[in-house]
């Protein structure tokens, strides 16, 4: 996990992350040009504690497309948290603690915490997708090319890519494999998406 803040707010999502035990912080930067250049970028969840605009929501983009699961801990205004919502990027008011964001990716990282323990088959760890993924990968387990995703979505390549890239990362966080397009085909049957 790595963060993204400055001064007090770094050292209190610091200490609140180090007090949790299920969580591990591999970086800790004042600046998102640090966290890029870090080894471990983006590392499973990025936390954005920077000032609200195109650079925030620049940010987010580019660390949920590498794969990382992201939360904004910031005073954004509705149509930033509308398109960071899009994105699939959960949000916690400044106002809230630095507890309060490590309750928020607790609750994001429903099967790293205890993966191991849970009983039953893969069906029974389903990564929560949001209906942009579930409908990227509904088009893409039925045929389509990651080209046809994008013009059946009207959205772009690269976004549909990003939202296969988003399905992929969530299934292997919970111990279900997805790296191809048959083990998507099952993961799909599996959890009622086709």
């Amino acid at each position: 996990m790595s963060v993204v803040a400055q001064g007090a707010l770094a050292t209190a999502l610091r200490d609140a992350i180090d007090a949790d035990a299920s969580l591990r912080l591999t970086a800790v930067v004042p600046w998102f040009t640090d966290l890029v250049t870090e080894a471990a970028f983006p590392g499973d969840v990025v936390v954005l504690a920077e000032e609200p605009g195109n650079a925030l929501f620049a940010h987010a983009q580019t660390a949920v497309a590498a794969g990382a699961l992201v939360v904004v801990h910031a005073d954004v205004g509705p149509a930033l948290q509308e398109v960071l919502g899009q994105a699939g990027v959960a949000i916690v008011p400044l106002e809230e603690s630095a507890a309060a964001v490590v309750e928020r990716i607790s609750r994001l990282r429903p099967g790293r915490r205890h993966s191991h323990r849970l009983l039953g088959d893969g069906a029974s760890r389903r990564p929560r997708l949001s209906r942009s993924e579930q409908r990227a990968l509904a088009h893409y387990v039925q045929g389509s090319t990651t080209v046809q995703v994008a013009a059946e979505m009207g959205v772009g390549y690269e976004t549909a890519k990003t939202f296969l890239r988003r399905v992929r990362a969530k299934y292997a966080a919970v111990d279900r494999a997805a790296g191809k397009r048959a083990q998507l085909m099952q993961r799909a049957e599996e959890d009622g998406i086709l």
